[in-house]
């Protein structure tokens, strides 16, 4: 079964992949003819995505994963995949000039902060809300999950479901290089009109 649509872009080939749900990790190998990792989903003609050779795991029960032939994922449900062995190349002429900026997004129980790219010129939020595609590429990217620390992990690139994060932070443009900073590493300040 194939995981993607008719058009012809180049060979089709297994790649390794992760897929992340709001409640499932499921990992196997897709087939795909796309080098680029948000493609594979954004191309997508149908509604679940065939993860062949698929080890099944609930975030509630770590320890118990099922193996299957294949499983069909509904791509509605999935926040993030990662993918091994693409190069994300394309050709020059498709390309649009970008530039990576700082973004963490908030898709519960995950979290995924890295870098996302916008077009030169643009504010960098707009690369997160101004896109049709529902899925977007991060580079460098760390994920993380507070009530499950067995799914820290990092990957070079990963596809996110954009429309499904509940909280974006991108990088004060005047600061491209300043980490995101979390709530706990900064001290609480009082306003004054509460204490009245």
């Amino acid at each position: 079964m194939s995981s993607f649509g008719t058009g012809g872009f180049g060979t089709a080939r297994a790649v390794s992949v992760d897929v992340y749900t709001d409640a499932y990790r499921i990992a196997g190998t897709v087939e795909t003819r796309f080098s680029r990792v948000a493609e594979i989903l954004n191309q997508l003609t149908g509604a679940h995505l065939a993860v062949e050779s698929a080890t099944i795991t609930e975030y509630s029960d770590p320890g118990g994963s099922r193996v299957a032939l294949s499983a069909l994922v509904a791509v509605d449900s999935i926040l993030v995949m990662i993918v091994s062995g693409l190069d994300g190349g394309t050709s020059t002429e498709m390309r649009v000039p970008k530039r990576p900026v700082r973004a963490e997004l908030s898709l519960p129980p995950l979290r995924v902060t890295g870098r996302i790219h916008v077009a030169e010129g643009s504010r960098p939020i707009d690369g997160l809300l101004n896109m049709p595609d529902r899925f977007v590429a991060m580079t460098d990217v760390t994920l993380s999950a507070a009530g499950h620390p067995e799914l820290e992990r990092t990957a070079s690139v990963v596809a996110v479901r954009r429309d499904r994060a509940q909280v974006l932070l991108v990088a004060d443009e005047e600061h491209p290089d300043e980490p995101l900073v979390s709530a706990s590493d900064r001290p609480f300040e009082r306003d004054e009109r509460d204490e009245d």
